[in-house]
């Protein structure tokens, strides 16, 4: 097992949750105006609107779903004695997933409030806290913890496990070096994104709509699922925006793992020769 500690592996996943961002923001930005039935952004400025709350809160975020999968994994071997299974690895990035998601929840919320109503990231947060409150941050909390839990487990559960099973594989004799990584990349983004899009929906739309009395249908979890599978004329509706969405997962699947890859066997590399 790796020597490196949960809390390096907290600093690798703030600078690849930064590296992705900054790459990916656009999509965000697209999918979110797909789920809320907004008019698609056009101009760079728009579609990196909220650029810098999303930045500064995936840094952590990835941070803490680094960190927190390396500690649980450091952990379920504390207790079982050996390394983890295949079903291990998943299960610990299901739940490093749901601890990130005390982070996203707000984060998220700041950032779909911004877009929507065209303020500044600080004039939107002292806004937006001082109508409803610090705890309305929390607002689709529980989708959104389901949403990371699923997604992180993809991307640090799956991916990891289908790599390991595809490294020096027959079938795969003769093709590029990345094959594996690709094939991996794509099976446990997709996965991801296809389990994961009705909740990232349904948190959409209850942080899009922050005032019950006047979007009853969005009050809750329920209703909102109830109301967008209604409004868009079947349970479809809850996949809207999936296909900026699934192409943003897959590539920031490639990303964080190829980032987090490189960065640790080049710390194991430095450590070897001391």
């Amino acid at each position: 097992m790796s020597s490196v500690s949960p809390i390096e592996h907290t600093a690798i996943g703030a600078f690849a949750g930064f590296v992705e961002v900054s790459i990916m923001q656009p999509t965000v930005t697209i999918k979110n105006a797909l789920q809320e039935g907004r008019a698609l952004p056009r101009t760079p400025i728009a579609l990196y609107r909220g650029y810098l709350v999303n930045a500064g809160s995936i840094a952590p975020i990835t941070a803490v779903q680094f960190g927190a999968n390396r500690f649980y994994e450091l952990t379920l071997k504390s207790i079982t004695g050996k390394d983890s299974s295949q079903a291990g690895q998943i299960a610990v990035a299901l739940a490093a997933g749901s601890t990130s998601s005390l982070i996203s929840t707000p984060a998220e919320l700041i950032m779909i409030q911004q877009g929507r109503n065209q303020r500044a990231l600080m004039t939107e947060a002292r806004s937006y806290i001082g109508r409803h409150g610090l705890t309305a941050l929390y607002r689709g909390f529980g989708p959104t913890c389901i949403r990371e839990g699923l997604y992180t487990g993809g991307y640090l559960g799956v991916t990891p496990v289908v790599l390991e099973m595809l490294k020096g594989h027959p079938a795969l004799e003769g093709y590029p070096a990345q094959t594996p990584l690709i094939i991996a990349g794509v099976t446990g983004g997709l996965l991801a994104v296809t389990t994961t899009q009705p909740f990232d929906t349904i948190k959409t739309r209850m942080q899009a709509n922050v005032v019950p009395k006047e979007t009853p249908e969005y009050r809750t979890s329920l209703t909102t699922m109830q109301h967008v599978i209604k409004q868009g004329g079947g349970v479809g509706a809850l996949w809207s925006g999936i296909a900026p969405r699934a192409f943003r997962v897959v590539g920031a699947t490639f990303i964080l793992n190829a980032t987090r890859t490189f960065i640790v066997d080049q710390v194991e590399a430095a450590r070897a020769k001391q």
